[in-house]
């Protein structure tokens, strides 16, 4: 196993550097996550930048008006890492900044915690024109009416983003339904549903089949086969579809599903199983101390400039 270092600083720089624009809007209101949480953001600004600059060639032909992006459960657009204390941007705002030749004509967030929804919609107004953006302030299991409404009055392709931090916030109803609209989707998918599962009270078994449906439930006889039921399904709408494991440097692991739009196998998915090679060498201790590389020499250089003033 090679860990790419140097790639991983190169993802880390824009991230911390729009983190810091992002911390100069209501600098109290923030989320806070392991180093890992890095990984997945690097990925997640990797593909935005593949997915933009290929719709924005193929988008007329395709017979698609426009190109929008949905983050449910979005949080507050920062995101504090724990160990290091950096700031680094949130998945809304690297969607946002991540394109370079083409920006996505209309940006959802969905975030049911008020003050992180306000924040949110105050640093999306930095980056983006007004009319371009929109932020509920709702339970994301009661927005897909307003998700579909979007795709429909844009005529739109969509890239979207579902990052669960436990099991609840959008139902494998609501799941099913945007997977049935063309578009780009990761998810992710948090080991600790087998946990629950495996508890096997009633209100748990429930609580699962509202995330994964109730016959992945029922077909389930290890906490394994929760996991590989729920990506078997998927992968029946949306059959070019690759998992990312997202390691935190000790026993504790996530998977980010991508799953691509096209029902003939995209040109550019070799470049996404590049990728998961990449992220699946590299874990939350290599991006601590990456972190604190580079904040240190961004430290070491304001000195400079300070001291020759």
């Amino acid at each position: 196993m090679t860990k790419d270092i140097a790639w991983l600083r190169r993802q880390l720089k824009p991230l911390l550097e729009w983190g810091g624009l992002a911390k100069k809007i209501r600098p109290e209101v923030f989320n806070e996550f392991g180093p890992w949480t890095c990984l997945k953001l690097a990925a997640l600004r990797y593909h935005t930048d593949v997915y933009t600059t290929i719709m924005n060639k193929h988008l007329d032909r395709l017979g698609w008006k426009a190109m929008v992006y949905v983050d449910v459960l979005a949080g507050s657009g920062l995101n504090c890492i724990r160990d290091t204390g950096s700031f680094v941007a949130g998945s809304t705002l690297v969607a946002c900044a991540s394109p370079r030749i083409r920006k996505f004509d209309f940006v959802l967030g969905i975030e049911d915690n008020r003050e992180y929804a306000l924040a949110l919609k105050k640093r999306l107004g930095a980056l983006r024109q007004p009319g371009s953006f929109d932020v509920q302030p709702y339970d994301a299991t009661f927005q897909m009416d307003a998700i579909e409404k979007l795709l429909s009055e844009f005529k739109a392709h969509y890239m979207a983003f579902v990052d669960y931090e436990g099991m609840k916030g959008f139902p494998w109803s609501n799941m099913e339904k945007l997977l049935n609209h063309s578009g780009d989707l990761f998810i992710t998918f948090i080991p600790n549903v087998g946990r629950v599962w495996a508890r096997g009270s009633e209100p748990d078994i429930k609580g699962v089949a509202a995330l994964v449906g109730q016959d992945v439930v029922e077909s389930a006889t290890t906490q394994d086969d929760l996991y590989t039921g729920y990506l078997d399904k998927i992968r029946s709408f949306r059959p070019h579809t690759l998992d990312i494991k997202i390691r935190s440097g000790g026993s504790y692991y996530y998977m980010l599903i991508f799953c691509a739009g096209q029902k003939s196998r995209p040109g550019w998915f070799t470049v996404l199983k590049d990728l998961k090679v990449k992220i699946e060498e590299l874990d939350g201790e290599d991006v601590k101390g990456a972190l604190e590389i580079l904040e240190g020499t961004q430290r070491e250089l304001a000195t400079r400039a300070t001291k020759l003033l």
